[in-house]
């Protein structure tokens, strides 16, 4: 009796670590399928242009991208200037001695810097919408459920 109850407990232990290792696993493929490729560029201009451009009739994505592509020089400089102005607040914060009033400048111009990139493409898309079809803006909205 006592060798077929230890028996019994060693195979739902070994079940239950089995199930863990499992559920361990799944997580962490998981994890690396949901996780973007670089973190930082999750949602970059080309990736939301992607994205609002596969929803759109063809001629009004080649407008999106058309115009988004003249404006490409813009975008690189902006995002320069953001990873540029990145680079202090994180200096900043690895010095022994924290000067707070640096830090929040620091973090005032990388904010800045975000923001530009944040109204450079709101200058395309407003620069593509108006050459877009009716049918191609309704698309945009319908996407957001404003219909």
């Amino acid at each position: 009796m006592r060798s077929w109850l230890s028996g019994r407990v060693l195979r739902n232990g070994l079940l239950l670590v089995s199930l863990c290792a499992n559920a361990v696993l799944a997580g962490y493929v998981v994890s690396l399928w949901a996780r973007p490729e670089r973190p930082l560029e999750a949602l970059t201009v080309p990736r939301v242009i992607e994205r609002v451009a596969s929803r759109l009739p063809r001629a009004d994505a080649d407008i999106l991208w058309r115009v988004y592509r003249s404006k490409q020089d813009e975008f690189t400089a902006a995002r320069a200037d953001y990873f540029g102005a990145l680079a202090k607040p994180a200096r900043l914060l690895g010095e022994d001695k924290l000067d707070a009033t640096e830090l929040r400048k620091a973090v005032k111009e990388s904010r800045d810097s975000r923001v530009k990139i944040g109204d450079l493409a709101l200058e395309t898309f407003l620069e593509a919408v108006s050459q877009m079809s009716p049918e191609g803006r309704k698309k945009l909205i319908g996407g957001i459920g404003l219909q």
